[in-house]
């Protein structure tokens, strides 16, 4: 059979790198806690917490690689003398198991999209351990990341949220949004075409899972989609690498969202420290979504809540501010609650592609005078676009603006258009 033809070849690449991934593990876990405990800044109580937690983790790795040696082993000599059972297993019609000969263990095996996957248990290696509050999140922020995170790779264990991965920096940046008391699991290996990976399981008992079931998932996702902390760990779970767009997977189906919202993600993600953490989790997926950011649109600012893009056409003389909502009724909002500042022109534009409709909430120069007059943050944000794009004065609004950017003084006395 070709399947058990790829199984043999993976088995053996496995085997030839079983030792480099286990001590690369243990390295990671290690160094990562380190990095976490003087880049935060963690208190002695905490950082004594985190290194227990990595510690385990590494007991774990150790505990685990003979076990999982001897069964690449045993699985590679069944293969050979071709001593080995395949069948369909009980529950799921499309998973064969594969056992070999004098075995009570098989590999599960199923093909989706033309690629076989194949799973290699390992039992009984799980610990307790409890991971720290790193970051002292305000409510509404962490409910926004769990949010994120139950809406891809969170799942719901008898009430418990869990999570199962391959990498282990979503152990770390799961575990910070679900801190406290859990069980780890090494459950097995992944037997991949290109390499070996470890599969960890984690079972939170400090939380109780606040959506429950697959409505629970649909549930997450509407959650997660007004905020961009709830897109980020969205993101961090399905999200896929690409050089050009904002993609997600949402079980077979694809997802995009507008490249703008990147934005918005990073900088809500710094704002909350969120963003630190993930740069020293060295997280592949994290730094693809800011090399996703748009050059044109680097300069953040917020108002009543809410991320504002600010970017500057020359050509116009103009500067736009603008956010995303995702309803008609978010855009209003958004929309009424800018008016009541005193702000005027506020424009609501419709964009719609093949996958979904969102709005854009902006408006121009006149407004942003009017915000930088009111706060710091605004006209820091003007200072940054100023330098950014070397603007000139060429009328009474640009004038106004780099006053305020403390750039230059505006040369006549003038009176802004209402």
């Amino acid at each position: 059979m070709d399947f058990l033809q790829e199984l043999y070849s993976r088995t053996q690449l496995a085997q030839s790198q079983l030792g480099i991934l286990f001590s690369g593990q243990k390295k990671y876990f290690y160094e990562t806690a380190e990095s976490i405990i003087h880049g935060l800044d963690l208190p002695a109580d905490k950082a004594n917490m985190l290194r227990d937690f990595a510690e385990k983790a590494i007991n774990l790795l150790d505990k685990a690689y003979p076990q999982a040696e001897t069964k690449l082993q045993k699985l590679q000599k069944a293969l050979e003398s071709n001593n080995v059972k395949v069948e369909l297993g009980p529950r799921a019609k499309k998973t064969l198991h594969i056992t070999p000969e004098g075995e009570e263990w098989h590999v599960s095996a199923h093909r989706i999209d033309e690629r076989w996957l194949f799973g290699l248990p390992i039992y009984r290696i799980n610990t307790e351990s409890t991971f720290p509050d790193i970051l002292n999140l305000p409510d509404k922020n962490l409910l926004y990341l769990q949010a994120g995170w139950r809406a891809s790779d969170e799942c719901d264990i008898k009430g418990a949220p869990a999570m199962t991965t391959t990498q282990p920096w979503q152990v770390f940046a799961w575990s910070t949004v679900r801190y406290g008391a859990m069980r780890i699991y090494l459950a097995g290996l992944s037997l991949n075409k290109y390499d070996v990976t470890i599969k960890w399981n984690l079972k939170s008992s400090a939380w109780k899972q606040q959506w429950r079931g697959k409505q629970g998932k649909k549930e997450s996702q509407q959650v997660a989609k007004r905020d961009p902390l709830g897109m980020l760990a969205w993101y961090l779970g399905d999200g896929k690498r690409h050089r050009f767009i904002l993609k997600y997977m949402i079980g077979n189906d694809e997802k995009y969202e507008p490249r703008e919202l990147v934005q918005q993600m990073i900088q809500a993600a710094y704002q909350t420290g969120y963003g630190k953490l993930l740069d020293l989790l060295d997280s592949e997926k994290w730094q693809a979504l800011k090399r996703l950011q748009l050059k044109q649109h680097p300069v953040y600012a917020t108002c009543q809540g809410y991320t504002f893009w600010l970017n500057y056409h020359q050509k116009e003389d103009v500067i736009r501010a603008r956010t995303i909502a995702y309803t008609f009724e978010d855009a209003e909002a958004i929309s009424q609650s800018l008016r009541r500042l005193g702000l005027q022109r506020i424009s609501i534009s419709t964009v719609k592609n093949k996958w979904k409709t969102y709005y854009y909430v902006g408006f121009h120069t006149t407004e942003v005078v009017k915000l930088a007059e009111k706060y710091t943050q605004w006209r820091e944000a003007i200072k940054k676009l100023v330098a950014m794009h070397d603007i000139k004065p060429r009328g009474p609004v640009t004038h106004r603006l780099l006053e305020l950017a403390e750039n230059r003084p505006p040369h006549k006395k003038y009176k802004l258009r209402k």
